[in-house]
């Protein structure tokens, strides 16, 4: 019961955001709100294990990337550094801002999980370095233009259409910072 909870929250954040009500869920479920608030106290505790659920998803394949013998060091780069849950691909970008504004406890759980969990790609980029397939640079520096740019798309998709999923300005990103702009 409790996934199906989850499974109709995130349906909801998908079609209109987190302007959804426990009320919405129980309907969607087929249930009470009486039900619902049996496994949840508050809809903040639900958005809360829901992140949970995703940060937990995204370690897990992390270490699948890192481990994996089909992919070269580059891919495995990339793929890190565009890596969400899966459920959240075709995430509307503009979402992040509205967990951010809405629900800044639950924001501030997963902000710093996206400002400490480095290790992976900082393992990856030694790798690379030592492969002669990257040069030295500030590995801090690259984070935070990483952390600074996502706040900014999400920033921006809050007042304007910016028209990208989360995966797709992850992608485009991460494209730039790793490739950059000049022409080979």
């Amino acid at each position: 019961m409790k996934q199906r909870i989850m499974q109709q929250a995130q349906q909801e954040i998908f079609r209109s955001g987190f302007r959804f009500t426990i009320a919405d869920i129980a309907r969607q479920c087929g249930v009470s709100t009486k039900t619902i608030y049996e496994w949840y106290s508050s809809k903040e505790e639900l958005i809360h294990d829901m992140v949970q659920q995703a940060i937990d998803e995204i370690k897990k394949r992390e270490q699948a990337i890192i481990h994996d013998q089909t992919l070269n060091t580059m891919d495995k780069l990339r793929a890190l550094l565009v890596l969400l849950p899966q459920d959240f691909q075709f995430f509307d970008i503009k979402r992040l801002f509205e967990l951010q504004r809405y629900y800044p406890e639950v924001w501030k759980y997963l902000n710093s999980f996206m400002e400490e969990q480095w290790d992976g790609v900082k393992q990856i980029v030694a790798v690379a370095q030592a492969e002669g397939l990257l040069g030295t640079f500030n590995e801090e520096l690259f984070i935070q233009l990483y952390i600074g740019g996502l706040n900014r798309l999400m920033e921006q998709a809050s007042v304007n259409q910016v028209g990208l999923t989360l995966g797709e300005a992850l992608d485009e990103m991460v494209d730039i910072m790793i490739n950059g702009i000049r022409l080979r």
